[in-house]
């Protein structure tokens, strides 16, 4: 998905589109936007005043159907269907499908959003006390609890493509208590509805969650979790940043400069977000493994069926009229980790290249898998580093462009132009040889593939020969157009 930047308040912050961001920023230099980042029917009515959202009035059968509507809407307005067959709930879709949007609900241009998140992992890692969490007995997401004869079915989670194994819940978060720690950790995953109180689901290597199942797993005891449908914006985008660990929820109180709210389980000793739309409490089951898959996955290909990990339902609670969340394996997946890749990698990056001034991650790469990084070169060779930091901060990347300030990191055809004009093979291409790579890519063999790094900047100093062309900048409005 593309990412989303967050516009700062003050004048003096708009200077922002032209250098980097300093991660010492206070969340209360920042925009206020209500509560639309925490709660999904507040960003909801934000997008319909705004003229963001088409409502889909007809009714649709949520397999196939729904998302068949959605993929027609992909990119553009976000989507609510009014009317789901078999289900009393409405749903929702494309938050983060249209780049413009997501910057309009930070109160930003786009380009800023992935600065406002690395600003927030900034002040969150000098200060983890800070907006300590508010954990309440009740509050919106718990106002209608079901403990008996539970059914997930009743839920209207879709089928989205046409081989997909059944209905999923592919946007919802995850808490889960580290059992060492005690400390809640949230994250995404794919889970898919095997029966009316029983879930299948993957788990990434290297994830937390399959560290924390390990050691129970080792005690023989079930593992209890909460699965957030519908949680606002923000807790759900950090939920995708990567490497923060545990605690990583109170990235969001730090974009939204105030706590955000948890409510205690009702069967389960592990909270969730108080502003949901639904709860699903449940334990992941010790040693047990059933069939998850296939499912239509980021990188556009269908993630295989196998054997995997087992939870069982021993709650639902809701709203007393919620929206049910899902999205689409596309535009939407490729935002949200890209959104919080391209912070991660700014930070970390610009630590020990501080000439790197914007980090994109295209569509065409999946969010994952590629990377244009913008520079203002001090000296030659600084492209070299800041391709290589890259790679580090974010393992999953298997190509990595650097491109010149001149050069917009936005626009493919820009940085085609870097790479059929400043990219010389012979000197400028790096490549890295059996690297670990990400499963869900089907050209990663044995966990590993070969990555490549692209020198498309222009020698330092700039020659005369590297000139770009210029234009005089008028205003259109000042002429008689016809």
């Amino acid at each position: 998905m593309k990412r989303t930047t967050h516009r700062l308040l003050l004048f003096a912050f708009t200077i922002l589109i032209f250098v980097p961001f300093s991660v010492s920023a206070q969340p209360s230099a920042w925009p206020q936007t209500g509560d639309r980042l925490v709660d999904l029917k507040a960003c909801i009515d934000y997008l319909e005043k705004t003229g963001n959202l088409v409502r889909v009035k007809s009714e649709v059968d949520p397999v196939h159907e729904l998302a068949g509507i959605a993929k027609k809407h992909e990119g553009k307005k976000c989507i609510l269907f009014e009317k789901v067959k078999g289900s009393s709930f409405p749903v929702f879709m494309g938050l983060l499908w249209n780049r413009d949007t997501v910057g309009a609900l930070f109160n930003v241009p786009r380009e800023q959003v992935p600065f406002i998140i690395g600003a927030a992992i900034g002040s969150w890692r000098k200060d983890k006390s800070a907006f300590p969490p508010e954990i309440l007995e009740k509050g919106p997401a718990n106002e209608v609890v079901v403990t008996r004869n539970v059914n997930l079915y009743d839920l209207p989670a879709p089928v989205h493509a046409l081989k997909d194994g059944g209905p999923y819940f592919d946007s919802s978060v995850v808490v889960v208590n580290d059992p060492e720690t005690g400390m809640p950790n949230i994250s995404i995953h794919r889970i898919m509805i095997t029966g009316k109180d029983r879930l299948s689901f993957l788990i990434d290597p290297g994830r937390h969650l399959g560290a924390y199942l390990d050691v129970m797993e080792k005690k023989g005891k079930p593992l209890p979790v909460t699965i957030n449908n519908g949680v606002g914006l923000a807790p759900w985008l950090v939920s995708s940043v990567p490497g923060t660990g545990p605690g990583k929820a109170n990235i969001a109180s730090h974009i939204v400069g105030k706590p955000i709210r948890f409510i205690k389980a009702q069967t389960v000793d592990v909270p969730a977000f108080a502003d949901a739309q639904f709860v699903i409490e449940a334990e992941i089951l010790p040693h047990v493994r059933e069939t998850e898959g296939p499912f239509a996955e980021v990188t556009g290909y269908y993630g295989q069926q196998d054997k995997r990990w087992v939870m069982r339902v021993k709650a639902i609670t809701h709203r007393k009229n919620p929206v049910f969340h899902s999205l689409l394996s596309g535009q939407e997946v490729w935002n949200a980790v890209g959104f919080t890749a391209e912070a991660k990698i700014f930070v970390t990056v610009q630590q020990k290249v501080p000439d790197l001034k914007a980090v994109y991650l295209p569509p065409g790469g999946c969010g994952f898998y590629g990377a244009v990084l913008q520079l203002i070169k001090s000296r030659e060779g600084v492209q070299n580093d800041a391709i290589q930091e890259a790679f580090k901060a974010f393992p999953s990347l298997q190509w990595v462009v650097a491109v010149d300030e001149d050069v917009n990191i936005y626009d493919p055809v820009d940085v085609e132009w870097a790479i059929t004009t400043r990219f010389n093979a012979k000197k400028g291409f790096l490549i890295l040889k059996d690297q670990p790579g990400h499963i869900l890519n089907p050209m990663v063999e044995g966990g590993l593939v070969t990555k490549v790094g692209v020198d498309a900047t222009a020698p330092f100093p700039r020659t005369p020969a590297f000139e770009r062309v210029k234009f005089k900048d008028v205003n259109l409005e000042d002429y008689v157009i016809e």
